[in-house]
C-alpha cells in the first residue's frame, strides 16, 4: 500500500465516521441546506444589495455582500433545522438507524469525494507516478472513473488519462 491507499481509505473513513455521529437526517438536511443557500443566495444577493449602505458604491461588492449575507443567514437556519429534525429522530426512538444509515451516506459520499478527486488527478501527472502505479487503489478507481467519463463534457473527459 502507498500513500495513495492511505489518502483514499482516510477520506472514506472519515466520511462514514462523521455520517456515523451526525445521523442520516441531519448529514442530508445539511447538504439540502448547502444547495438551498446557493439558490437563495443567488435569489436575494439583488435585493438586498439595494438595501446595503450608500457608502458602498461598488456594484459587484454589493452584490457579494448580499450573497454572502443571504448564504450564511439559509445555511444556519437550516442548520438549526438539521439539528432540531435530528433530535425528533433520536427522540422517536431511531436513534441507531440513523446513524447507520447515515454510515450508508457517508460511504458514498466519502466514495463521491474520492471519485472526484481520481478524476481530476487524471488531468495531471500524478498517476504516472509510483505513489499512484504502486498503489493497490488506484486500479479499480481509474477503471470506475473509465465508466464515469462518458458522462462529462467531451472537451473535459478526452483529457482525463492515467497512462
Amino acid at each position: 500500500m502507498t500513500v495513495f491507499d492511505y489518502v483514499v481509505i482516510a477520506i472514506v473513513g472519515l466520511s462514514i465516521l462523521l455520517s456515523v455521529i451526525r445521523g442520516l437526517v441531519r448529514e442530508v438536511l445539511a447538504l439540502l441546506a448547502w444547495v438551498i443557500a446557493f439558490l437563495a443566495a443567488n435569489f436575494f444577493a439583488g435585493p438586498l444589495a439595494t438595501l446595503l449602505p450608500d457608502e458602498m458604491s461598488n456594484v459587484e461588492v454589493r452584490l457579494l455582500v448580499g450573497f454572502g449575507a443571504a448564504f450564511v443567514v439559509v445555511l444556519l437556519s437550516m442548520s438549526l433545522l438539521a439539528m432540531f429534525a435530528s433530535k425528533l429522530v433520536k427522540n422517536a426512538g431511531l436513534g441507531v438507524e440513523d446513524r447507520m444509515l447515515g454510515g450508508v451516506f457517508g460511504l458514498a459520499r466519502g466514495m463521491l469525494v474520492v471519485m472526484v478527486l481520481v478524476l481530476l488527478a487524471g488531468l495531471t501527472s500524478l498517476p504516472k507516478q509510483p505513489v499512484w502505479r504502486e498503489a493497490m487503489l488506484s486500479k479499480p478507481l481509474e477503471s470506475f472513473a473509465g465508466r464515469v467519463k462518458p458522462w462529462l463534457p467531451g472537451g473535459l473527459s478526452q483529457r482525463i488519462t492515467y497512462d
